[in-house]
């Protein structure tokens, strides 16, 4: 299947596995390990559809979801200010405390909880003061770590939490079990915008273009990179501008890909013998969906879509989440299916169309 036939036959959006909706804009989705999603909106809705998509519960928070981590018998999230933790079984609240400024991310490390807030200066335009916060499972605070620099991710890696500085200082930090954060430099002193990590290592994603490990610089591009995806065969860069890279472990370029500025994006399931990849992209006006083949960039499918800000993937689901509300989740036999179904339609109608022009021919040359 030529790459022009699958954009045109395949109707993305129509061949999702599932549609669900909040009352809001969709900022957050996850599945957990059973599949089950749970959604959460910006001005705090936030529900959970087990995984043959019937709704279990809906729960409002104080302020818009922005993470959502599972452990154990309990759903963690960040809501505005505050660090919320939710019974998974029935969504009740268990507890919840305010943090200063914004609740930004969070992660679960050892059975025990480390949060990052920001507070953001409306007149000068940035960051003045975060933190790092660590709780543990019942919600009783241990402590708290504030600094002038701004952590953009927070990520645990071979039993190390680990944060992505911005200005003043830079670098990376490691947060320490006791409530105290060493601080590494890098190949660049440029600040850190995001961050991911594949089974070996952790990425950096840089302001002037950078992506960089503990180690050493592995690329440089000519924009900041914005959203770093990875996996132990690729990398994928999403660049300010809208332009997407696909690099290997030998950091070479495997193919790159240009459009309107990029709003999300991950890698997704296997889908023949490639992990596919999912991207949005938002042009001011409208919304495009494009999913790729991660080893050589093609285009398997694409539709229109509302602009979206999350997205979150697994071995088998892919669910996306809109400003309209929609949250579309597409499966990954039922994606192969239709790929295929349309792959061998495309071909059918191409069959048909050379033997109608054959008798064109034929009929034009009596």
């Amino acid at each position: 299947m030529t790459e022009s036939q699958a954009c045109h036959i395949m109707d993305l959006l129509g061949a999702c596995w599932m549609v669900r909706s909040l009352e809001q804009s969709v900022s957050s989705v996850s599945f957990d390990k059973q599949n089950n999603l749970v959604a959460g909106g910006w001005d705090g809705q936030i529900r959970k559809w087990n995984s043959d998509g019937d709704l279990l519960w809906s729960e409002n928070l104080p302020d818009r979801i922005s993470e959502i981590l599972f452990h154990k018998d309990q759903i963690i999230v960040t809501s505005g200010l505050h660090i919320v933790a939710l019974n998974a079984e029935n969504g009740q609240i268990n507890w919840q405390h305010p943090l200063e400024g914004s609740a930004d991310s969070a992660i679960v490390e050892n059975g025990e909880i480390y949060a990052t807030s920001s507070v953001y200066d409306i007149e000068h335009n940035d960051f003045l003061e975060s933190a790092i916060w660590k709780y543990s499972l019942q919600g009783e605070q241990k402590w708290i770590i504030r600094m002038d620099e701004r952590p953009w991710f927070i990520l645990s890696h071979k039993s190390k939490v680990i944060v992505g500085l911005g200005r003043p200082m830079s670098g990376w930090g490691e947060v320490l079990p006791k409530g105290e954060i060493i601080n590494h430099q890098l190949s660049t002193s440029s600040p850190i915008m995001c961050g991911t990590k594949d089974s070996k290592k952790v990425l950096f994603g840089h302001a002037d273009g950078t992506i960089s490990t503990s180690k050493a610089t592995e690329n440089k591009f000519t924009e900041s990179v914005e959203i770093l995806q990875a996996t132990d065969n690729i990398r994928v860069a999403s660049l300010e501008g809208g332009i997407l890279i696909a690099t290997d472990t030998s950091n070479q370029e495997m193919w790159t890909a240009k459009g309107s500025p990029i709003s999300t994006q991950a890698v997704g399931f296997i889908s023949g013998e490639n992990n596919t990849h999912w991207l949005t992209r938002w042009s001011g006006v409208e919304g495009n969906l494009e999913v790729r083949n991660s080893a050589d960039g093609k285009i398997l499918a694409q539709s229109k879509i509302p602009q979206t800000r999350t997205i979150f993937s697994n071995d088998s689901r892919v669910v996306i989440g809109s400003d309209d509300g929609k949250i579309h989740v597409w499966e990954k036999e039922m994606f192969d299916r239709r790929i295929q179904s349309d792959g061998e339609g495309a071909t059918q109608s191409t069959s048909q169309r050379d033997a109608l022009k054959a008798k064109l021919r034929a009929l034009r040359n009596k």
